[in-house]
């Protein structure tokens, strides 16, 4: 069975949320960085990230109180996790966009910069709320690898296909393929970073596999790594040559690799070849909006690895009759439960995560604390992440977590689509909706 999770070094530190400690953490991530192998920029904008999020909880959040900290080697990534109480702790400033401000170019109140200066420091910053009323920041810091943009001869067919697990050499020549062959909409970005892709595969959580013929000839590969405990996603199959059979050899490679562990299905959210369609059912698809040029659909598609064990999901009722109609259509059987608004008092501040990935001009929101001010604070980060220039928007919901279904009218509202259907890629399936502006189209 795949591991979970990349081996990593770990390395921790307690200290409290007290501005005397700053220099002892900017240490601590400096030397954590360079170990990890990042390059000096690198590690400097780590150690800034980190800055901002300690000065902000030494000032607001919860100052005086213990933070743990880890920082982790994932070797083409270095990772920095905060942890600490959410008990009496102001948790409003911990979104990403600044309350006073809808960008960091305005004036605003800098207690309310919150982690602004730290996202756009790092690849990645996620919240998370875990057991016993814990908070964790997870700041990522990607190595900076060469981008490569070349395109190698077309690979030559010479006698039968076998599927094997392909070395760094072969990782890398796969990379270039991908990334020369196949337009954005259809692969990560990082198929444009051969070593980084090396990197992945080498961490263990990223599996590779490739076909090639009689003489070693790349003819196609598969990139996939589990999601969850429960679902596992792929890139491809991608071919490169005309020959038959070569996608499918991939695809029954992988599934042979995985359908023994506990995966219960297998996603694919970039698109498959033509021929490979019918072994899937179809998610949904996505709008993917270039810098140039029209807007460009892009599907995804799910396959079921075991029988579906049934689940428990929850809606508003704008919403039922999209469910009813997916779930029946791909099958699953799920018992719909509507929320039933009885006037109760909402209170607080809500509190979204997100993820932005610049080079693809994507943007993920996601709900982690309710409030009274939902509305208006999914309308901030709209603004702020349009004036970004961030063309690509997206909002999951949890189906399996009840409060996440009030968000529904508010999405629609301002102008969120739902997309599709991710089978138990959460506590529960998963609702993405698109962020839809006409200006776009």
């Amino acid at each position: 069975m795949m591991p979970l999770s990349a081996p990593t070094d770990t390395v921790s530190l307690s200290i409290p949320a007290l501005a005397p400690y700053m220099k002892l953490l900017s240490r601590f991530v400096e030397t954590c960085g360079e170990a990890s192998g990042l390059a000096r920029p690198d590690c400097m904008s780590l150690e800034l990230a980190a800055e901002e999020i300690f000065m902000y909880m030494t000032h607001t959040t919860c100052p005086g109180n213990t933070l743990n900290i880890e920082c982790r080697n994932g070797i083409y990534y270095s990772e920095l996790i905060f942890r600490c109480s959410a008990a009496n702790m102001n948790l409003r400033g911990l979104n990403i966009v600044p309350v006073s401000a809808p960008s960091l170019d305005d004036e605003c109140d800098l207690t309310e910069i919150g982690l602004l200066m730290a996202a756009r420091s790092v690849d990645r910053l996620q919240i998370t709320m875990e057991k016993h009323n814990q908070i964790m920041l997870c700041l990522t810091k990607e190595k900076t690898y060469i981008r490569i943009v070349e395109e190698p001869p077309a690979p030559e067919t010479v006698g039968s296909i076998t599927v094997e697990t392909p070395d760094p050499e072969r990782i890398k020549h796969f990379s270039l393929l991908v990334g020369s062959r196949f337009p954005e909409q259809d692969r990560p970005s990082f198929f444009h970073y051969p070593g980084k892709l090396v990197d992945m595969v080498a961490g263990g959580k990223y599996h590779c596999l490739i076909a090639m013929d009689a003489r070693k000839n790349i003819q196609g590969g598969i990139l996939f790594f589990p999601r969850t405990e429960k679902i596992v996603e792929c890139f491809g199959p991608y071919v490169f040559v005309p020959a038959a059979g070569v996608g499918e050899a991939l695809l029954d490679a992988c599934i042979g690799k995985i359908a023994r562990g506990k995966a219960l299905g297998l996603l694919n959210s970039c698109g498959l070849p033509r021929g490979l369609e019918n072994n899937f059912e179809a998610l949904g698809n996505q709008t993917f909006y270039p810098t140039d040029g029209p807007a460009l659909l892009v599907p995804s598609f799910y396959r079921h690895l075991h029988e579906d064990p049934g689940a428990e999901v929850w809606s508003h009722a704008c919403l039922e009759s999209y469910l009813t109609e997916h779930y029946r259509r791909l099958y699953l059987m799920r018992q719909i439960r509507l929320i039933r608004d009885m006037r109760e008092t909402r209170s607080g501040f809500s509190l979204f995560t997100a993820e932005i990935g610049r080079e693809q001009s994507r943007a993920s929101l996601s709900p982690l604390l309710p409030g009274a001010d939902c509305a208006q604070n999914l309308a901030r980060h709209i603004r702020f992440i349009a004036q970004e220039r961030i063309r690509n928007i997206f909002f999951t919901l949890d189906l399996g977590i009840p409060w996440h279904a009030e968000l529904m009218p508010f999405l629609l509202g301002q102008g969120f689509r739902p997309q599709m259907i991710m089978p138990f890629a959460g506590r529960s399936d998963l609702l993405v909706f698109q962020y839809h502006d006409d200006a776009q189209s």
